[in-house]
């Protein structure tokens, strides 16, 4: 968004920490990031230290806020600083990268429920929430699915735009299926919203020889890494690998599985869907994921009903059996991931800035 913005206007970031090849204000931890790290107890209260974070890094922006022609911020994170935007005369726009709150809200409660931990998102968050989509002169979400989370509440079309995130393509080499195993692959947060817990039932019913399910992500709670434990004590074939992919290699990653599997519950978009289908793999998403569109049924991939391990299952079942469709599929993914280019991620994003330029 930054390169995309810089061609047409003076950009001014906010930040935490820094941005690579980027000039950046940087705003300082809150002092609930360093309460995180110094009591353990208070890490259970992850939705506490969600909501104070966010708040202070709102304030700390606020506080320095110069006049500007647009405001741009990222939901949970800019009410004060959207309102602070909008008297300086600023026209404004929010950055969703979820599906609506209440839609992501209700998915997150009931699979946290299901593992008895605090869910991410606090309430007092999420009111907040709220506020910036009541207030924002325009919404921009990461795909149609998350818009149609908006529309089913009830908000107008033209407040609600969707600019999909592109994919550095040439990053990625094609996946070339010699490994020897057939390897599942799942690249995320292993949260419970995510629907990692679908694919583990999925492959544990995969009577596949020589196959594997690995996780690659950290779980951010002890009742996650129970379960995760507990399931790979039960199965020596689903295997855990929490390191970061940028750094760790996409051809280690992508380039060395058979098939990539998204069952989120709820997700605005899912980056790991497009890097995928960019490394040449076949998808298997769900059809509460927004890269979900990209998606074309038995063409370069399988969108299936959420929270389905039977439909999971099934798939990745048919595509072990059938060694060819796996490169064919893959083939078709890889084409389809070369259209989500930067310039037209940038035509559209900057689209949205001069509407509401063109307002003030």
């Amino acid at each position: 968004m930054i390169e995309g913005s810089r061609a047409a206007f003076d950009v001014c970031v906010y930040c935490r920490g820094s941005l690579p090849g980027q000039s950046a204000r940087a705003v300082p931890k809150a002092w609930s990031d360093y309460l995180l790290a110094a009591v353990p107890f208070v890490r259970r209260l992850r939705d506490w230290q969600t909501y104070l974070s966010s708040k202070q890094f709102d304030n700390y922006v606020a506080r320095r806020l110069n006049g500007a022609e647009i405001f741009q911020g990222v939901t949970g994170q800019c009410l004060t600083s959207l309102e602070t935007a909008r008297t300086k005369g600023a026209r404004t726009l929010l950055d969703v990268i979820t599906t609506h709150i209440d839609d992501f809200g209700e998915h997150q409660d009931r699979e946290c429920a299901k593992f008895k931990i605090r869910p991410a998102i606090h309430p007092l968050l999420r009111k907040r929430m709220r506020q910036e989509y009541a207030r924002a002169d325009l919404i921009r979400v990461m795909s149609e699915y998350a818009r149609q989370t908006f529309m089913a509440r009830g908000f107008a079309q033209e407040r609600v735009k969707v600019v999909s995130p592109p994919i550095d393509f040439e990053k990625f080499t094609a996946a070339q299926f010699t490994e020897p195993k057939f390897r599942v692959s799942f690249v995320g947060l292993i949260e419970p919203w995510k629907g990692f817990h679908y694919l583990i039932d999925a492959f544990n019913g995969l009577e596949i020889p020589d196959s594997e399910l690995v996780l690659w992500g950290g779980s951010g709670t002890r009742s996650v890494s129970r379960y995760l434990s507990r399931e790979m004590a039960r199965n020596s074939r689903i295997v855990l690998k929490s390191v970061e992919v940028r750094s760790y290699g996409y051809g280690e990653v992508y380039g060395k599985s058979s098939v990539f599997v998204h069952p989120s519950l709820a997700d605005g978009f899912g980056y790991g869907v497009a890097e995928a289908m960019a490394s040449g793999l076949p998808v298997i998403v769900t059809r509460n994921t927004g890269a979900a569109e990209f998606v074309i049924d038995g063409q370069n991939g399988y969108v299936v009903p959420a929270a389905d391990s039977e439909a999971i299952r099934d798939r990745l079942e048919h595509l072990a059996k059938n060694p060819a469709l796996l490169r064919k599929m893959g083939q078709a993914a890889r084409e389809t991931a070369r259209s989500l280019t930067f310039e037209k991620f940038r035509d559209r994003y900057v689209s949205c800035l001069n509407s509401l330029e063109a307002k003030s």
